[in-house]
Order: structure tokens, then sequence, then C-alpha cells
């Protein structure tokens, strides 16, 4: 069976690995991608290239007769998630299985920051920071002056965003002199992204929330008939993460995954601060580190997954101990 790969981020080698062990020659891989250099291109079978600055309309064509041309059995959509979502039929119409929910509305919730926060205040009103939503530059310096008088720091991104591309942190201690040898990061004063935002036309609002400090937990989750996986990775820096079997947070996740009832990998956001963790966001794919959560947890949640996806259960338990530590460490590959 022939499972495709569209854009995906370079650790998707790694899912992909993953996917390969419990039977290294039931499927192969076909990659694509804008990036002629991307790394999962490594662990596929075969790669093509993607074209730049496609429409969402030309994209779903492109992916239809991709399936098509490929003899492509199983899609594992990342780049342009909600509108192949939207349009599963026609891609069920020409036997393609889609590694993704089939609940357009859901997912274009979830995909949308805003609305995402709004469907959580239903299930976990009490993770849910305080937020407002700017349509103009007016009322993002109101939206800041009015966050700012309860916060000692806000902080904003798009609605509609991905890898936290449009998120920044206002901070204008930065043009000071003690700042000078500290990298500012994401950090911008408030006149700067005032000066920013009045070139932009706000087709996708922006919205404002108080900054977090503390540390991110990403949680990687799946319904199986064995039970729900729910595995908390603790975010410690860019290399080092911790698993940790927290039951109660475990419990939520569960209780998220089941009222979403969602079939397919699910990733939730958390981070803390104030004295609590509240939601960053809901992915309805599986998330960028999702391999180090399956070298600490000893579970194979891709290809759990994908076996499931075509009917087949494969056997998996928590493991004894509570916590684990996993890294990342990087090794040079020569490309071609």
């Amino acid at each position: 069976m022939k499972v495709w790969f569209n854009h995906w981020f370079s650790t998707s080698y790694h899912l992909i690995n993953l996917m390969k062990k419990p039977d290294p020659k039931r499927f192969s891989f076909i990659g694509s991608s804008t990036n002629p250099y991307a790394l999962y291109k490594m662990a596929c079978h075969e790669f093509y290239p993607e074209k730049h600055d496609v429409s969402d309309e030309e994209y779903l064509e492109f992916c239809l007769d991709f399936c098509k041309k490929h003899a492509v059995d199983i899609f594992v959509p990342r780049h342009n998630l909600v509108s192949v979502v939207e349009n599963h039929q026609r891609f069920a119409d020409i036997g393609v299985k889609l590694f993704a929910d089939l609940k357009p509305e859901i997912v274009r919730k979830l995909n949308n920051k805003f609305a995402s926060y709004e469907l959580m205040r239903k299930i976990v009103p009490e993770r849910v920071p305080e937020i407002i939503i700017a349509k103009s530059c007016e009322e993002f310096e109101a939206a800041f002056l009015k966050l700012a008088e309860n916060h000692r720091r806000v902080c904003y991104k798009l609605t509609v965003d991905e890898g936290a591309r449009s998120f920044r942190v206002i901070d204008n201690s930065i043009e000071s002199c003690a700042n000078l040898y500290n990298n500012p990061g994401n950090k911008i004063t408030l006149e700067a992204s005032l000066k920013i935002l009045k070139e932009y036309n706000f087709k996708i609002p922006v919205m404002l929330m108080p900054y977090l400090d503390g540390v991110e937990i990403s949680v990687d989750c799946l319904k199986t008939s064995r039970g729900n996986i729910i595995i908390p990775r603790y975010k410690q820096n860019a290399r080092y993460s911790e698993v940790i079997f927290d039951g109660e947070l475990m419990d939520e996740c569960s209780r998220i995954l089941d009222a979403l009832e969602l079939e397919m990998p699910m990733n939730v956001q958390y981070k803390k601060g104030e004295g609590s963790a509240y939601l960053l966001e809901i992915n309805t794919r599986m998330s960028g580190g999702l391999q180090m959560s399956c070298e600490a947890s000893g579970i194979n949640l891709p290809g759990i997954a994908l076996y499931k996806l075509i009917g087949e259960d494969l056997a998996w338990s928590y493991p004894e101990y509570k916590s684990m530590k996993a890294a990342n460490l990087e090794t040079p590959i020569c490309l071609e």
C-alpha cells in the first residue's frame, strides 16, 4: 500500500520510520514538498517536488491528481488540511483513505485559534486564557492596553497560524541597553507592532492574550479499541523533553478527545503561567515532536494509527515507569 505525506515537517522522517516498524515491507512511502531538501525525503521510497504559491483550490486539484497518478492508497495531509478534509468524499471516490478526521466542521474550528478556544470553553473552561480579538490596528492597541492592566506581559498571533510563525511577545525593554547581549527572539516592542499592523489588512484577525512564561506541555492523543492513548510531553527546552504520566492531565485530554469524537492522532498544547496550565491550541494531526513522545513512552502512536485506519489493531500498553526523559541528538547528513 502506498502512503503519501505532503509538505510535512522534516521531523516526519521519524514518523514515517515509526510507521514502517511493525512490518517494514507492508507499506511504501511517498513524500512531496516545495523544499527539495526536506529531510523526510530520506525515509520515503519516492519523492516529488511541489509548486510554490498555489491557491487552496489549485492545491486540492493537485492532491487529487497526485493520488491518481501515483496510485496512492493512504494520504497523510498536513498542508491545506482543512480543504482536504472538507473534500474527503472526493478522495474516497477514487479509493484514497485520508489519515485525518473526516469531520470538516471540527477540523475547521480547531484550525482557527479563536474558534478553538470558544469550543474548549464548553469542555474545559478553566483552561482557556483571557483573549481579545483585534480586527484593526486601533482594536489591537486597545486590546493590548486592556490586557496590560491585569497581566505582566502580553503576546499575540494570527487566529490562523501554524508552527507559531506569527507569535510575538510585546516587550518594550528590548530597546534598553541592559538587553544589548540578549537575543530578542520573538519579542517586539508595542511601537514596532503598531507600525507593522498599520500596513496589515486584518483579513486574518489578530488574537491577543497574556504571555505565559512557564513550561509547554504537548499531549499526543489517539483513540483506539484498547482505550485512549494519552502521552503528555513536557518541553524543557528545544532538545530535551520529559514524558510524565500525569493522571489528572491525561484524564482531561481523554475527556477532550471523547468530546470532540476524533479518531485519528490529535495533539493538545498547554502552557503554564500565572499559577495554572492554559490551552494554547489543538492540532488535528501528528505533532512535530511526536517521535519524542514515542521514544520516551515506548508507544508507537503513528504505527498504531496507520494500522487502525486499515482496520487492524496493534497492541500497546503504558510503561510501568511514571516518567522518562528524551532528547534530540543532531546528526549531520549529506544531501544530494
